[in-house]
């Protein structure tokens, strides 16, 4: 099927020099993901488990049929070449000229220039037979001379096999154009026939015209009483459409089923229409439903493309919201999730359609027992779940467990459905066993065993990270649920344990690599996005750093030190990036930083000298606050690291997927717990271990208070009256500026403490550097100064002092010697 006769014609004068004709019902649907995180089954708990199993569209479409043959689409090749590659292998051009040497493609190419096949064919003496009647008739097509454009391609087909084979397909396929376009539909359908044979006996085919004949022939059986259907006449419902018979609509869904088998995406897309269209009228579906493979297809397009619908104005149907708390797998509206959706009708009528014909004559019994399920006929569900041993089948077994309550049967469901998806059964595409897996984890959470949890969630997020091929952060699905566990309910040492044993980092990329991978790229790349490209970056790097945040929040620096990145990897350089987007690397490292860190500390905890200490927690203040998020953040709240700090909310639990700063917060850990952990699928240890681990402070950004922590603990070292007693406050005022309670502590005391300093005026906001060694002499200078003082004051008491010192001290020095001759005479 095609958009419209102006756009068909246009791909078959491209075809007929030789390019690929790949005619599309629809343009395929992309569905943009509309929110900026990625799904966390642990939003809601109940609604994750009661979620109705469904694959994609598109992987079901193209596993309507199983082909025959190892024919395989190519919808990418066959385009005139862009500008500036002229030798693209997969351009018109380049596969015209395939092994031709220079002469024959000179010879080609002024073929292409003639005007008619009588002067192409003449100027090609020198070309292969089958390339000189293939282009002639190509230039009789362009012409217009159908009738001789008929009569070379026929001829093409009359050369012996090995002399046809380089043209044969497209000859064929060229051939059943024409006999569309001049209404032989028999004759059309036998010239796509046949060129799927030449294809599947070796001839040439590098446009994948063979799988394209099956588009061009289903085309051929959507002819209605007003002459071919499109596109827009089947979206808009036309009465075109409505007149094909039933057995030719049979028939276009089976040719697109093994188009789409066969890798074609614009088959797809004509599937999709096609059972959009037909489920948009019971009558028509139920029609349908006879047939094996439209009956599939059907079910299929009800589950994944089809939403369910609320009281009042359409709250589902076909709007597509992943982020909305009744939304399934699918991004649509799932009645199976909320009590307050109703089953779409079109779904309601399917069913019963299906009922009616018989169960025993259900093809795919383990689909239409999710469609059961998703409609709340739950008895029919159990029935058809019953009757097949597939992963699929064995997950609505285990949601129909849940649903009546039967916990320890959902676990053994859950546990079969995953085991049955190693044998590839083809009941679940690959992305469905990493959902499988996180219920799994959801279950196993709400069952208290949390380690045996993290486990589940860790398979399902590395799993989608691999399979998705583009590893540069290592954060995919699952990856959210899979951190909150590890940070908010594990103890550190249950963390810490796990990750030695199932969460090696990755391997680090050899810098001479890089280098050659910066030299490779066309414009500028930085050293670590080429380093990213060398190795990427995996979800058990991810969660080595997270485990190395929680021991440095613990005090643990020296234990955290291995879980950070080397310092060699280019991978996990800090950057920084001006107004207009340029990047400068830092020139710090995560360990090393983190390192520094620990012996600040250390510093200010045992150093000897009171100055030390005050430099010790200075230095850690300072790191506290500039590198606080990268080595002690929280990967979700309050400091969300996952999003480099971005995003107040979208991972973990408390602020959801969009964040309502506004809302009342608790005012303990334990509150805060139970009102972030509602629901019957926590555990009362889980609240307990969440209240634990939440961030002390209870802030965003709560290193930043952490960092003013260590800043008064500096002042508390320093003279009241010094420089560095000013200057650090001034800091820590810096710190946490933006939270005007906290900083006005720090300003409280400097003011009632500290000394009047040039930077006073706008104190917190243009500091400078503390004087630890003039703090370190303040004692003494201050000595010095007040017995100077002293004795500007007092005058004759100092005389009359100094007189009876210079007195003491001569009388001091006459006994001594006295005593010292008595010695030597005795």
């Amino acid at each position: 099927m095609q958009h419209s006769a102006n756009s068909s014609m246009g791909r078959m004068k491209k075809l007929a020099y030789a390019v690929s004709g790949l005619l599309v019902l629809g343009a395929a649907t992309v569905v943009a993901c509309g929110p900026d995180f990625p799904m966390q089954l642990l939003d809601d708990r109940v609604g994750a488990l009661r979620n109705t199993p469904a694959n994609s569209f598109a992987w079901e479409a193209a596993h309507l049929v199983t082909p025959a043959d190892k024919l395989q689409a190519d919808e990418g090749s066959g385009y005139e070449q862009a500008v500036g590659q002229p030798d693209d292998p997969r351009s018109l051009r380049m596969i015209e000229k395939g092994r031709l040497d220079a002469a024959q493609w000179t010879a080609l190419q002024a073929m292409r220039a003639a005007a008619d096949g009588e002067s192409a064919y003449a100027a090609g003496a020198t070309l292969p037979p089958a390339i000189r009647l293939y282009t002639a008739a190509a230039q009789d097509f362009r012409a217009n001379a159908l009738a001789a454009a008929r009569q070379r391609f026929e001829a093409v087909l009359a050369l012996p096999p090995q002399q046809a084979s380089e043209r044969a397909v497209w000859a064929a396929y060229m051939l059943g154009r024409l006999h569309a376009i001049e209404g032989r539909r028999e004759q059309a359908i036998a010239s796509f026939i046949k060129a799927r044979a030449l294809a599947v006996a070796g001839a040439a085919d590098p446009m994948g015209l063979a799988v394209a004949s099956y588009g061009e022939q289903a085309r051929l059986m959507l002819v209605g009483e007003a002459g071919s259907c499109n596109w827009s006449d089947f979206n808009e419902g036309r009465d075109c459409a409505q007149s094909i018979a039933p057995a030719d609509f049979k028939q276009a869904i089976h040719l697109y089923a093994e188009q789409a088998a066969r890798g074609s995406a614009s088959a797809q897309s004509s599937l999709e229409a096609l059972a959009a269209w037909s489920l948009g009228n019971a009558e028509r579906s139920a029609a349908l439903i006879d047939d094996a493979v439209a009956q599939r297809l059907l079910v299929a397009y009800a589950l994944a493309r089809l939403g369910d619908v609320g009281e009042g104005p359409q709250a589902g149907g076909y709007d597509y919201d992943p982020t909305a708390p009744t939304s399934g797998s699918s991004g649509y509206a799932d009645a199976a999730r909320s009590d307050t959706l109703k089953p779409s009708p079109i779904l309601v009528n399917l069913i019963d359609a299906l009922k009616r014909r018989g169960l025993e004559k259900i093809d795919g019994a383990d689909r239409v027992a999710a469609l059961a399920y998703r409609t709340g006929r739950y008895e029919l569900a159990a029935s058809l779940a019953g009757r097949q041993d597939t992963a699929l089948a064995w997950w609505v077994r285990a949601k129909l467990a849940l649903r009546r309550g039967d916990n320890e049967a959902a676990v053994q469901a859950y546990t079969r459905a995953v085991q049955a998806f190693p044998r590839n059964d083809a009941s679940l595409e690959p992305g469905n066993a990493n959902l499988l897996m996180g219920e799994q984890g959801v279950l196993t959470l709400s069952r208290g065993q949390y380690v045996e949890a993290l486990a589940q969630f860790h398979h399902a997020a590395s799993e989608t990270a691999r399979q998705s091929g583009n590893g540069y952060f290592g954060m995919y699905g699952y990856y959210n649920d899979l951190a909150y566990v590890a940070e908010r309910v594990l103890t550190v040492d249950e963390l810490k344990t796990y990750v030695d044993a199932h969460a090696p980092a990755s391997p680090m990329p050899a810098p001479e690599a890089v280098a050659k991978a910066v030299q490779q790229q066309q414009g500028r790349q930085s050293r670590r996005w080429a380093a990213v490209g060398l190795s990427a970056i995996t979800v058990e790097d991810n969660l080595r750093q997270l485990l190395a945040r929680r021991l440095v929040r613990e005090g643990r620096v020296e234990d955290a030190l291995a879980y950070f990145p080397d310092e060699r990897d280019e991978r996990f350089v800090q950057s920084s990036y001006d107004a207009e987007g340029r990047e400068t690397p830092d020139a710090w490292r995560l360990r090393a930083k983190a390192r520094d860190y620990g012996r600040a500390l250390e510093r200010g905890q045992h150093a000897w000298r009171a100055n030390s200490r005050a430099q010790g927690w200075y230095e850690a203040a300072l790191i506290a606050r500039r590198q606080g998020m990268e080595i002690m953040g929280y990967e979700q709240g309050p400091d969300f690291a996952v999003y480099g700090g971005s995003y107040p909310g979208g991972a973990g639990r408390g602020t959801g997927m969009y964040a309502d700063e506004s809302r009342p917060v608790p005012d303990n850990p334990q509150a805060r717990a139970q009102a972030d952990l509602p629901g019957p699928l926590v555990t009362d240890g889980e609240r307990q271990r969440y209240a634990a681990s939440e961030a002390k402070p209870y802030k965003r950004f709560h290193y930043r208070d952490v960092a003013a922590d260590y800043a008064m603990k500096a002042a508390d070292a320093l003279p009241p009256r010094s420089q560095a007693f000013a200057a650090v406050l001034c800091q820590g005022v810096n710190f946490v500026y933006y939270d005007q309670p906290r900083a006005e502590q720090l300003h409280r005391r400097y003011v009632k403490e500290g000394a009047a300093v040039p930077f006073s005026a706008d104190f917190g906001q243009n500091c400078v550097e503390p004087d630890f060694a003039a703090a370190a002499r303040f004692p003494y200078v201050q000595a010095w100064r007040g017995a100077r003082g002293w004795v500007a004051r007092h005058r004759a008491v100092s005389a009359a002092l100094l007189l009876a010192a210079v007195v003491g001290g001569g009388f001091g020095v006459a006994q001594w010697r006295r005593r010292r001759r008595v010695n030597k005479t005795s």
